[in-house]
């Protein structure tokens, strides 16, 4: 898969032997500590895995989307945020142990590699050409095209209303059930009723013209929604199954698991260390594992199989609207929800950070409860090809 980095520069490829467990994360956000952080002040939990890594004789893969330049604005903002933890993420890379895959809010390629000195790289590959590890924007339909052309402006401005309204703007809206949130959605489709009525009069008056993009953009909104974060999900199986890799691993959806979608090909997900998230992926002797860091959650393929029948793959965002719009800004998928939250979202609702808890207990902080990754090859994971 190896192509041009989203800067426009050759990518670059490294390879990872399979000797030593490898623990992967993507997608920590990490922030300047704010409200807006969305990475919510787990340093000791970080450090904690960082720590645990180390003592195991492990590698750390970083894929992608470590730091959130646009909601810190400065790198130094950030730095003087979370030294301890940057400390302890240089100090594994000084051995030699931490490669870092470049995601797509990763515009300061040159301050991973050289302050903190990360061994970066667009795509890593481990074992003998067994598995594929990329962020995951190289799958997202939207992304690909956005990388460099205007994607740092719009991300500007996304962080910017956020820390003004002091809320959040994301997908799904079924987590994000924010009153701005709903508002958002609900004028994203009176924009659309009004561009559609304007391009069918335009057309039978002998002008024609096209909201085809933006249906397009909004049907992406709506099957995110649905259950497939960024769309990256069916162009990633693709990828798997018409290649060589026996596992394509990446983040960018923030939706951690592990799918087998063919016999000996899986589809891993590093999900994201956002809001109340830790998720990590051990892969060792040939098998993977996916679990939370806080709460010791082990995932499989559960938060996947909506999309394994294709069934959301035939809904357009018109579809997803009436089937989930109960008038006066409701929306099923939120107010099903409520009640029986999946963890991290009743931080978001009830404006909580992990930073104001107290400290963990000492005895829970090595997490003994997870299994060594020797251990692991035991436990009912997912086979590997």
């Amino acid at each position: 898969m190896t192509s041009t980095g989203w800067n426009r520069r050759p990518a670059v490829v490294a390879h990872l032997p399979t000797d030593r467990p490898i623990w992967l994360i993507s997608d920590l956000h990490i922030g300047d500590a704010t409200p807006s952080d969305a990475f919510f002040g787990k340093d000791r939990h970080l450090m904690a895995l960082v720590d645990r890594v180390e003592r195991e004789g492990g590698v750390l893969v970083i894929v992608g989307d470590a730091i959130d330049f646009h909601q810190a604005w400065l790198f130094t903002r950030v730095l003087r945020a979370h030294q301890e933890l940057f400390s302890a993420l240089s100090r594994v890379a000084r051995d030699g142990r931490l490669y870092y895959v470049i995601g797509n809010h990763d515009y300061e390629i040159n301050l991973f590699h050289e302050i903190l000195q990360f061994r970066v790289c667009d795509e890593l590959i481990i074992g003998d050409d067994e598995v594929l590890v990329v962020h995951g924007w190289q799958f997202d339909p939207y992304m690909r095209d956005a990388m460099g052309n205007g994607h740092g402006w719009s991300t500007n401005v996304h962080h910017l209303v956020e820390r003004w309204l002091g809320t959040w703007l994301r997908i799904p809206l079924g987590e994000f059930y924010t009153r701005s949130n709903r508002l958002l959605f609900w004028l994203a489709h009176k924009v659309a009723t009004l561009a559609n009525a304007y391009a069918s009069g335009m057309a039978r008056i002998g002008f024609p013209r096209s909201a085809e993009s933006l249906n397009r953009y909004l049907t992406y909104w709506a099957r995110s929604n649905m259950g497939d974060p960024m769309a990256i999900f069916r162009p990633a199986c693709e990828l798997l199954c018409a290649g060589r890799w026996s596992a394509v691993v990446c983040g960018h959806s923030h939706l951690p698991g592990i799918v087998e979608v063919a016999p000996g090909k899986h589809y891993v997900n590093t999900g994201s260390w956002t809001f109340a998230s830790s998720h990590y992926v051990i892969y060792d002797d040939g098998r993977w594992s996916c679990r939370d860091w806080l709460t010791g959650h082990t995932f499989q393929q559960e938060l996947y199989d909506p999309l394994l029948d294709g069934v959301i793959y035939e809904k357009d965002f018109w579809q997803w609207w009436r089937e989930h719009y109960m008038g006066f800004f409701r929306f099923r998928e939120g107010e099903e929800r409520k009640g029986r939250l999946r963890g991290w979202e009743s931080y978001i609702r009830d404006y909580q950070h992990l930073s104001q808890l107290r400290p963990l207990p000492k005895h829970l902080r090595t997490q003994p409860s997870e299994p060594s990754p020797g251990a692991a090859k035991a436990a009912p994971t997912a086979k590997a090809g």
